[in-house]
């Protein structure tokens, strides 16, 4: 969201810049351009966030069907984290945990 609100503001200095070298009878020309660009910027920005909401969406699915199959396969202490109640963040955190400590089982098992 920095990076648009940088683009926004580069539009308006460029915007800014125009209008105290443009003449007059290039005015109305020049607003225009102005009023299409800034709207092109506007969408493209919807798009962006559209789009970041989709990946994230899909995020969430991913990791709910993983917990769901570790879960079912009777893993301790993995389960679908999508209580609001619960502190989402914290047993993500922990569930990462337990996964990572049980990719290093085999490492050391073989050692």
């Amino acid at each position: 969201h920095c990076e648009h609100q940088v683009l926004k503001q580069d539009l308006i200095h460029k915007h800014k810049e125009a209008l105290q070298v443009c003449k007059s009878h290039n005015l109305v020309v020049m607003k225009t351009n102005r009023q299409g660009e800034t709207e092109a910027l506007e969408i493209e920005v919807r798009e962006e966030q559209m789009m970041d909401d989709k990946i994230l969406v899909e995020m969430d699915q991913k990791v709910i069907n993983q917990q769901n199959t570790l879960e079912i396969a009777r893993v301790p202490g993995f389960y679908i984290t999508t209580n609001p109640q619960l502190n989402q963040h914290f047993e993500l955190t922990m569930q990462i945990n337990r996964l990572k400590m049980i990719l290093t089982l085999p490492q050391k098992e073989s050692q």
